[in-house]
């Protein structure tokens, strides 16, 4: 198919009439180089916390880091000189969904140079500090923006939301999955899947901290799980496979930060990402009711093996009213988010009259 062939029939409030879609290949070498700058992201992860004495903003993990970023922005510029002879302005030549995609890329650019200054000025974050330096959460903004381009594309498709191949979902699948792992990155210093002090004793009013850390960090990862599968239930009805390959990816750079030494903590993620499957196939034919039993199922599958893999490697020493209550909140919280991802119709003026 020809770029002309790819024109929209018709505009709509959400695409441009004269916007031509991205191609499913130009969608995976888009993606590519967006899980391309998700490893360097990674590798810097794990620099800052293994290497302590980092004080210099010229790595090998920044320069991984900034070529998946310069190779995600070519490959936009790519698309837009290859349309630009067959529309009106270059605005136009922008491929529908990547409009945001233009102004993230820019975001990530200048958040780049200043990140520069930063730490020629400040110095060299090694903690959280370095997570909530305001370069890179401008870095992460523009991530984010750019790394949804073909998720806000597929959206705009006209009759995706019925069950599609696994091939041709690909593009929103890593896209979501760049989404989930950027953020449990940047939320590494509360993420379950790296925090673990069951397997130290309670004492009350003594250790009262790293329990209030560990609740809190079951809470926020719930939160980063469970809310991408019900915002892609909202539009589409994932195809078999789906959320496990966004447990994968999520669990493995999650891993990666401590050099895979704590590489079964994937298991817990990649067994939430299955049950999210297997409710989406068993459910098929009503997305709500898939979003209310993905709100029970995939937290309590996913901590209850966290917890059975903690006990295996360490021990649990917590008493039960606290690792059992912590699965328990999980699944309340899962409750309470899949209501606000799909509440209750709405009656008619005929249902009340009735």
């Amino acid at each position: 198919m020809t770029l002309a062939e790819r024109l929209p029939a018709t505009a709509t409030a959400e695409s441009r009439s004269t916007a031509i879609d991205a191609s499913p290949g130009e969608h995976l070498v888009y993606v590519f180089f967006g899980l391309w700058l998700l490893v360097g992201l990674s590798l810097d992860g794990w620099a800052h916390r293994n290497q302590p004495e980092l004080e210099s903003f010229f790595t090998p993990w920044h320069a991984a880091f900034y070529s998946g970023f310069t190779g995600g922005a070519a490959w936009l510029a790519w698309m837009v000189y290859r349309r630009r002879p067959s529309v009106p302005s270059i605005v136009d030549a922008i491929p529908s969904g990547y409009e945001l995609a233009v102004v993230g890329l820019a975001m990530f650019a200048v958040g780049g140079v200043g990140d520069g200054i930063w730490h020629t000025v400040f110095g060299i974050e090694t903690s959280i500090d370095a997570l909530l330096s305001p370069t890179h959460l401008l870095m992460l903004s523009g991530m984010m923006l750019s790394a949804t381009a073909p998720i806000r594309a597929h959206w705009r498709v006209p009759g995706s939301a019925a069950a599609e191949r696994f091939g041709s979902f690909l593009p929103v699948t890593v896209s979501t999955s760049l989404v989930v792992t950027a953020v449990a990155f940047f939320f590494m210093y509360a993420n379950g899947l790296t925090n673990w002090p069951m397997s130290q004793r309670y004492v009350p009013n003594v250790n009262e901290p790293p329990v209030a850390l560990g609740v809190l960090s079951t809470v926020t990862t719930t939160i980063i799980v469970v809310v991408p599968m019900m915002f892609l239930l909202r539009r589409w009805t994932p195809p078999f496979g789906t959320f496990i390959a966004i447990g994968a990816v999520h669990g493995l750079a999650m891993a990666g930060l401590d050099a895979f030494e704590l590489w079964w903590q994937v298991v817990a993620v990649v067994a939430a990402g299955l049950a999210a499957d297997l409710l989406v196939r068993s459910f098929e034919a009503d997305r709500r009711a898939a979003i209310r039993w993905i709100g029970v199922v995939v937290p309590l599958a996913l901590w209850t093996v966290s917890t059975l893999v903690i006990h295996i490697a360490w021990t649990i020493r917590w008493p039960p009213e606290l690792w059992v209550g912590q699965i328990v909140l999980a699944v309340m919280l899962g409750v309470g988010l899949s209501l606000l991802a799909a509440p209750p119709n709405t009656p008619t003026l005929s249902d009340e009259a009735a």
